[in-house]
Order: structure tokens, then C-alpha cells, then sequence
């Protein structure tokens, strides 16, 4: 049976809580590997920052590729970077909400507490793009054609086939010159707008600032991801 996660916080209820803001945090480089154990040292950083809780339960998502089906658990929060080790072949998602009211540390300084919703990414796959925006449309880098995308779910994001070809010229999806064109109508890159690490951090209004505030929490981030981008998806349906 699926798991729902809370993300309410002490004042309003679920029917309340309307669309909500979720900032994406992305290696600048979709080419740039970033491994599991780099993904589990900064869920580790996490709770050792005080950002999440070590006493609650983390959930667990993981989806075998390339044609697996999802599973999904909650274990305690010690084992739950262990549990990103192990997503060889693998799509895997960590996540915890927390609310900055009781104590916890909140990396974008948004004054109101409330909750904070963190998922981490891991993609153990050389064939699969995670797409964390909503993707329509793939447009090939090669010979122009436009077609409709398909991700395969999971979780809050997309997964991207890189083993599929244009119809028009039989290329294979390439980050550096494909192009995609979000459901808002906006047009990327393919490689601006689709990782194989992540972190998501959702919550109930969007952030001042367009970059993280908290220099540790960025440090501990840049330390597993290197240089990193922000994605901003504004007006989504809570987890």
C-alpha cells in the first residue's frame, strides 16, 4: 500500500494547504558523476547539520531499472544512507519532512516555520535522466523533430529512457543539444533541466532568496555535488 508522507504544519490542514513551492537542487553539470556514496554522505551531513531528525522514520523509494516496480518502506532514520548505498541499477529516493518551528535548522531562513519536506535523489543508472520539472515535450538536438515525452514516475519526479531513438533520425537523447520544453511552456536544455542526483527541498511558500542562504547546508551540498543549480517549481501539488 503507499505510503503518504504529513506535510502539514501546526496551523493549517491538509485541505488547506493548497500548491505549495519545491526547490530543486541540481549538479550543474548533468554530465558530472556523482555516486551513492557521495548522495549518502550528504543525507548523513543532513542530520549530523540538524536539517532532519534522527529520532523519526525516513522513507524509502526505490525503482529497479530499467523495468522494475517501485517499492516503498520506511526504515529509521540511521539506516536510511545505507540504504542509498545500495541502489546499484537502481532509482532511489530518501525523504523526511521536518517542521523549522520545532527546532530544526532551515537552510532558506523563511521566517513562519512550517514544514519542510527533503528528498534526496540517487540514479544508479547510466541509462536513465532524472527529470525533476514536468516534462511535455523532447525536441531533438539532431534534426528538429519534436515529440511528446513519457517519463517513467517516480516519486515527485520523472525518469528519462536514454535508451529510446527520434523517430525522425534515430538519435539517441543527447543532454547537450536535445532540448525540452516544460509543461509551463519554458524551454531548456535537456541537460539544464535533468540530473541523476538531487535534492528537493519542499515547503509551503517559495523562498526569498533564489540561492540557498545557509552557507554550511550549501557547503555540505557542493561537497557531494559540486557546483550546483537551483530549480524553482512554484505552485505544485504537495507530495
Amino acid at each position: 500500500m503507499p505510503l503518504h508522507r504529513e506535510r502539514t504544519d501546526p496551523v493549517r490542514t491538509p485541505d488547506d494547504l493548497g500548491l505549495v513551492h519545491r526547490r530543486w537542487i541540481v549538479p550543474d553539470d548533468v554530465g558530472r558523476e556523482v555516486g551513492l556514496a557521495a548522495a549518502a554522505r550528504l543525507w548523513h551531513a543532513l542530520f549530523d547539520l540538524k536539517v532532519l531528525d534522527r529520532s523519526q522514520e525516513v522513507f524509502l523509494f526505490r525503482l529497479q531499472l530499467p523495468a522494475g516496480s517501485q517499492e516503498e518502506s520506511g526504515l529509521p532514520a540511521v539506516a536510511s544512507a545505507g540504504a542509498i548505498l545500495a541502489g546499484a541499477s537502481a532509482a532511489t529516493a530518501v525523504t523526511q519532512v521536518v517542521h523549522a518551528e520545532e527546532g530544526f535548522r532551515d537552510p532558506y531562513l523563511v521566517p513562519g516555520g512550517g514544514y519542510r519536506d527533503y528528498t534526496l535523489y540517487a540514479v544508479g543508472s547510466p541509462r536513465h535522466l532524472l527529470l525533476p520539472l514536468a516534462v511535455s515535450e523532447l525536441v531533438c538536438g539532431n534534426c528538429g523533430h519534436e515529440r511528446a515525452v513519457d517519463p517513467i514516475p517516480f516519486t515527485d519526479a520523472g525518469l528519462l529512457d536514454l535508451d529510446t531513438t527520434c523517430p525522425g533520425c534515430g538519435a539517441t537523447p543527447s543532454p547537450d543539444s536535445d532540448r525540452v520544453r516544460l509543461r509551463s511552456g519554458s524551454i531548456f536544455l535537456l541537460g539544464e533541466a535533468s540530473a541523476r542526483a538531487a535534492l528537493s527541498i519542499e515547503l509551503p511558500m517559495s523562498p526569498p532568496d533564489e540561492e540557498m542562504p545557509d552557507e554550511e547546508v550549501a557547503a555540505a551540498i557542493e561537497a557531494a555535488f559540486g557546483p550546483t543549480d537551483e530549480l524553482s517549481d512554484d505552485g505544485v501539488e504537495p507530495s
